[in-house]
């Protein structure tokens, strides 16, 4: 399991000026739907940017304590 709070620290080390929602899924705190809105998404595609914040994810992905993120993105 992982904290929602902590989940943003993955994304925001990486995305420094995204604003970050999650809402926990199951109420597991291992499935999360994450909406990621940052400017750095400017000019890459969708498909990029899902990788980007799934990189960022990794870590916690790695070990277990996240199993499942639905990632939404966007520029603004």
């Amino acid at each position: 399991m992982i904290s929602q709070s902590e989940v943003v620290d993955l994304i925001k080390a990486d995305l420094p000026d995204a604003r970050v929602d999650i809402l926990d899924k199951t109420g597991m705190s291992d499935h999360f739907i994450i909406r990621v809105v940052s400017p750095s998404f400017e000019g890459i595609n969708l498909l990029d940017r899902h990788r980007r914040v799934m990189k960022s994810l990794e870590p916690a992905m790695q070990t277990g304590r996240l199993h499942a993120a639905e990632i939404q993105t966007a520029v603004s």
